[in-house]
């Protein structure tokens, strides 16, 4: 199959200012107008045979693409690759580019594009979410499988095309599918397949769960954050009782550990992948965190 380069996706334009006089509009209620009024987002149609895709550009727009059929090949940097089958929902974030590819005959897709938060019932999509899961999966495509009702939800919206430039039908029935997203999947997994999207001040637990292992070091993480060190320092201890040091290199213990469990016997392999340039240097840091050698560990996992 052919994967040249793919056409740049474009969002396609909608009327800047509706004709519609919403601020006394009985049929809808205020909070659903004021969805209209704060939030930027629009929904696009787009159908590939084998081959055919789009390059989805790295700017400040969150793509939710839903695949209604066929399949895709999503290319992320020079490594990551991920195949979207039918009836999946995957989250794209910002400031990163993606190649998606139809990897059959009759691929349609509805791609829910957003530039600011969904805000409805005068309260952030995100405000107080209350997973507390430190095991969430920091992965650069998370899915989620397309509940039948959100489906019917997607392919209605098409069925009128006399509101289909209307920009405030657009953040109406994205609140819709929010609403409808928000009730039907848990909270745990709002906070993998929106991990791109959720900030500190949403939840700052799965914030630092979900970016961790994006940072170099504790600096770097407060960064990403948009924190001082010391703040970021002082609500780390708050929510997690430990220090962000020893807390992040916990983590890539159990990470290390995970590994050979999983059947890696190479320390070199596991050196190379988790930053130690010397042997001794390893092997101080799994007595430290794991209580015992990289030898003995893997050796405890063969006899198993």
């Amino acid at each position: 199959m052919d994967f040249q380069n793919k056409p740049q996706f474009v969002e396609p334009d909608l009327k800047k200012e509706c004709p519609a006089d919403c601020s006394s509009c009985p049929t809808f209620p205020a909070s659903f107008r004021r969805v209209g009024d704060s939030s930027y987002c629009r929904f696009s149609r787009l159908s590939f045979v084998a081959g055919e895709g789009v390059t989805f550009p790295a700017d400040r727009i969150v793509r939710i693409l839903f695949v209604i059929s066929g399949s895709l090949r999503l290319e992320h940097g020079a490594d990551t690759v991920r195949f979207v089958t039918s009836k999946q929902a995957l989250c794209l974030a910002r400031n990163e580019q993606f190649v998606a590819t139809a990897q059959d005959a009759e691929t349609r897709i509805v791609v829910l594009s957003l530039v600011n938060r969904v805000e409805f019932c005068e309260q952030d999509f995100f405000d107080r979410n209350d997973s507390s899961d430190s095991s969430i999966p920091s992965e650069a495509v998370p899915l989620l499988s397309i509940h039948p009702a959100i489906e019917q939800q997607l392919t209605s919206f098409f069925a009128l095309p006399q509101l289909s430039d209307c920009s405030r039908y657009h953040r109406m029935k994205a609140a819709e599918v929010f609403m409808m997203i928000k009730v039907l999947y848990t909270p745990t997994e709002l906070a993998y397949f929106f991990q791109g999207m959720i900030q500190p001040r949403d939840n700052f637990r799965v914030f630092v769960c979900n970016n961790y292992d994006k940072a170099q070091g504790v600096a770097e993480l407060a960064a990403l954050a948009g924190m001082s060190l010391s703040v970021f320092k002082r609500r780390f201890a708050e929510h997690f009782n430990d220090s962000v040091y020893h807390w992040m290199m916990r983590q890539k213990a159990m990470k290390i550990y995970s590994d050979i469990r999983d059947g890696e016997d190479s320390t070199r392999v596991l050196m190379n992948k988790y930053g130690f340039r010397h042997y001794t240097q390893f092997s101080r840091f799994c007595k430290n965190y794991l209580e015992a050698t990289p030898a003995q560990l893997i050796n405890s996992v063969r006899k198993k």
